[in-house]
């Protein structure tokens, strides 16, 4: 009810601004009327999402189907409804519907951000190339990024975009990966992972994962040229890393419609960690992109840490630490971490050795965090 509300008073806010005269109470009642019939198929969609996904309750999925289309021919079907359906049509492994839906988005609302963190031009063409990646469409995820790419470097043509030099940042991860391991095109990943190691942080901007995206080109730059051993060596601990992590994940996977951005526009609330999890676990289950499954993992693990689910988190935090990521070390003392919460302290600082063994770059790092617990230690028993 909160969004109808917001609506009618722009509505009536811009017929005052454009010296139109105020609507009537009929036409009022009528704008309410249309934004309730939205709200309540959206969350009849939820109520059968979570059923279906809960309990693959094939009924349940035909209603989600019909559901959707019933969403999309309202009279004036709103930004969050299209992406809410394009959402629910990938979830139900329809992904030619849910591009589709992201392209009558695009067509509609292209320079939109309301909900959206960017345009829609820019946040729809993301959803369109994680749907089409994880679809094996290749061919369309690279012109989906090469296409982001153009668009943003064209001088103002993109309004209200705060971060441009992030978002090529990602656009070039992602083309990097679908050259080298869906491609086997090595030689045109590195020129991909070389062009996010010379975008510069805009001055005089607040901006965050500059330095991860870098440290992460030169990461995946030094695997391709030199091989896994050298570049686990070389390995180093950002500043960001330790404050900015979790931000940079959930900011990339919100951005690619991976998280769950628009739950908050499910009606239901009690049913968005579900609708979550199968967003989540479609990534973590896949070997389409290692990019994605160790952010998916490192917010994963983090929610349930924070929650105090440790074994749900070590869990995932263990899987991360095991593979050759460049998250793999953060991934390690998160881990020890846990342990240590859990009073574990033998464990915790088996952990961190190892990391410090495998990563001697993170050394600094170790001994940051042996040193906190130390002082905490002592805190507790003076």
């Amino acid at each position: 009810m909160k969004l109808i509300s917001v609506g009618l008073v722009i509505l009536i806010s811009n017929n005052i601004v454009l010296g139109m005269i105020r609507p009537s109470v009929e036409e009022e009642k009528e704008y309410v009327r249309k934004g309730q019939e939205e709200w309540e198929i959206k969350r009849a969609l939820s109520e059968k999402l979570f059923s279906w996904l809960s309990d693959a309750n094939d009924l349940a999925g035909d209603e989600c189907d019909r559901l959707v289309d019933s969403l999309l021919t309202l009279p004036e079907t709103s930004i969050e409804a299209y992406f809410i359906a394009a959402q629910v049509a990938w979830l139900r492994n329809k992904p030619e519907k849910a591009i589709c839906i992201l392209e009558d988005a695009i067509r509609k609302y292209p320079d939109e951000r309301d909900p959206m963190p960017s345009p829609v031009r820019i946040v729809g063409r993301f959803w369109i190339g994680t749907i089409a990646r994880y679809s094996g469409d290749m061919a369309k995820a690279k012109n989906v990024y090469e296409t982001l790419l153009t668009i943003i470097a064209r001088p103002g043509y993109i309004e209200g975009l705060d971060d441009k030099g992030g978002v090529m940042m990602i656009c070039n991860l992602y083309l990097a990966e679908i050259e080298s391991l869906h491609l086997k095109r090595n030689d045109r990943a590195l020129p991909r992972l070389e062009a996010i190691e010379r975008i510069k942080k805009p001055a005089g901007q607040l901006v965050v994962g500059y330095d991860i995206y870098k440290g992460w080109a030169q990461y995946q730059h030094t695997i391709i040229s030199k091989g896994k051993a050298q570049a686990t060596q070389q390995l180093i601990m950002y500043p960001e890393m330790d404050y900015d992590i979790m931000r940079v994940a959930e900011c990339q996977l919100m951005l690619c419609g991976i998280s769950g951005s628009l739950l908050a526009y499910y009606p239901l609330s009690d049913k968005r960690d579900v609708i979550e999890r199968a967003l989540f676990d479609r990534v973590i289950k896949s070997a389409v992109s290692p990019i994605d499954r160790s952010l998916a993992r490192l917010v994963y693990g983090s929610a349930y840490q924070e929650k105090g689910h440790f074994a749900e988190a070590e869990k995932h935090y263990s899987a991360l630490f095991e593979e050759d990521s460049f998250f793999s070390p953060v991934a390690g003392i998160c881990l020890a971490q846990c342990k240590k919460a859990q009073d574990k302290t033998v464990e915790a600082e088996r952990i961190l050795e190892r990391v410090k063994t495998r990563y001697p770059g993170y050394e600094s790092a170790v001994t940051e965090r042996k040193e906190l617990w130390k002082k905490k230690e002592n805190l507790k028993n003076d």
